[in-house]
């Protein structure tokens, strides 16, 4: 780190021993830092979300930032594409159909087993990563960076080596979105701790011994990759790094921070709902529950079975009007039952429109038992949307029970539908917890603030790395 670096991590100290007010964006327009953001997408899911907006903030606030992902969907010049040679056009034209096809369909399950290794990951659980040698990355960033920064690394090019790569170069930081990096396959375990013993014998593979010896294999290799690197983790919650502290990463990390995901309030606020539901084409007579996530039918991640169970049990209840689940992020027919309906919606990318779904709805529902930040629950909560979730990961630390939402023990699907029934036929309640909802948003939930804890973190690390040199 040059000198004037450590001149503003001094000036920063300086500051905050003597409680002076400072305008830390202007410092951080004077003192840039080379960062660059590793991803396996730019655009695409709530993961991807998070680090192409705070790729923006960071040129925003002056910094030199270049995003390097495998596949790029946007048209930003700050995003970058390792280029593919033999199956580019192939992945490309798969993760877009993602858009408009949802999982049930024959197809697609097909074409997945032919994306990044499908068939040897299928006979064999083996993971096969493409790049491992950080200085591709360095060059197509075309600077040299002060700090690198790795998030989602599921796909072809990235993976655990090239961690190890960085590590050898440039200080380096892992945002866990999920539990990849800690497991031998798994996003989301759910109940199965066998990541605690190197995945072995998994229980979710196929029977067959050497997919197992495979899938543990996968985590013996991050192990001892990641070891080399010696990385600063992230996490977007207490609930995931309670995790990480039990895991090998807990003996080799050099450093922990948590920092919660936020959201683009420019984006996300409360909106006239009357509005709201005549832009959509929905009736202003009826009750709407909103669900959101990308394959949310079939996604088993999303739980889609508990909103439908949810849906029959509110059924036989006296709601008076008629309810609308409304399912933003997938394409099927609707599902009825009395006066209840299950609609579909096509996923969009259009952060407006989905902010219009939020407020056109009366209550956020979240069915997902394994969210390490429900990041969907805190749009709904920055439009003024209550929330209804089960008590499980990140939730418990966006919701607080009675004041902006109501949170539920796990499977106990007839308090959760109690719990909707309470807010849909009481008004003051509902809008009550809309408020707080919108106002914690505010206050917890911004994107600005993220981006600056994370500057923060990049700040002090290279502080760090300064004294360690001298």
């Amino acid at each position: 780190m040059d000198f004037s670096k450590h001149c503003f991590t001094l000036l920063l100290e300086i500051s905050y021993n003597n409680s002076e007010i400072i305008n830390k964006k202007d410092l951080l327009k004077r003192f840039q830092m080379n960062i660059i953001l590793i991803n396996q997408f730019d655009v695409y899911g709530g993961a991807e979300k998070i680090v192409y907006q705070l790729a923006q903030f960071y040129r925003t606030f002056g910094h030199r930032v270049c995003l390097v992902v495998s596949f790029k969907f946007s048209t930003d010049k700050i995003v970058v594409e390792i280029q593919n040679n033999r199956i580019k056009i192939f992945q490309k034209f798969l993760y877009l159909i993602d858009q408009y096809y949802s999982r049930q369909d024959i197809i697609k399950k097909i074409l997945r087993v032919f994306q990044s290794n499908g068939i040897i990951k299928l006979l064999t659980g083996r993971e096969k990563y493409g790049i491992t040698d950080i200085q591709k990355m360095v060059n197509l960033a075309g600077f040299i960076p002060d700090i690198i920064h790795f998030h989602n690394l599921r796909g072809r090019h990235l993976g655990p080596s090239l961690i190890h790569s960085a590590g050898t170069s440039f200080p380096v930081i892992i945002t866990l979105h999920d539990m990849w990096l800690i497991t031998g396959k798994c996003i989301q375990p759910g109940m199965c701790d066998k990541w605690k013993d190197n995945c072995f014998p998994c229980p979710q593979s196929l029977s067959f011994l050497p997919v197992k010896r495979g899938i543990s294999r996968n985590l013996q290799e991050k192990i001892y990759f990641i070891s080399k690197a010696k990385p600063y983790i992230c996490t977007p919650s207490k609930w995931l790094m309670d995790i990480v502290r039990n895991s090998y990463l807990a003996n080799i990390a050099s450093g922990f921070y948590i920092i919660n995901n936020g959201v683009n309030l420019e984006n996300f606020k409360p909106g006239d709902k009357k509005i709201a539901r005549e832009k959509l084409g929905l009736h202003a007579d009826c009750s709407i529950i909103l669900s959101s996530g990308r394959d949310i039918k079939t996604n088993r991640y999303k739980n889609f079975s508990a909103l439908r169970t949810v849906a029959k049990q509110l059924s036989e209840m006296d709601v008076k009007k008629p309810v609308i689940f409304l399912c933003l992020g997938d394409r099927g027919k609707s599902e009825f039952y009395k006066n209840i309906e299950i609609r579909f919606v096509p996923f969009t990318r259009d952060e407006k429109v989905i902010a219009d779904y939020y407020c056109a709805a009366d209550i956020y529902l979240s069915t997902s038992i394994c969210e390490t930040w429900g990041l969907t629950v805190s749009e709904a909560m920055a439009c003024g949307t209550p929330v209804v979730g089960f008590s499980t990961g990140g939730l418990t630390e966006q919701i607080i029970h009675g004041e902006n939402g109501f949170l539920v023990d796990c499977f106990d699907i007839k308090k959760m539908a109690e719990s909707i029934f309470i807010l849909l036929t009481n008004h003051q309640i509902r809008e009550g917890m809309a408020l707080k909802a919108a106002e914690h948003a505010r206050k917890f939930f911004n994107i600005e603030n993220t981006a600056s804890k994370y500057l923060d973190v990049y700040e002090n690390i290279l502080a760090t790395r300064d004294r360690k040199k001298t």
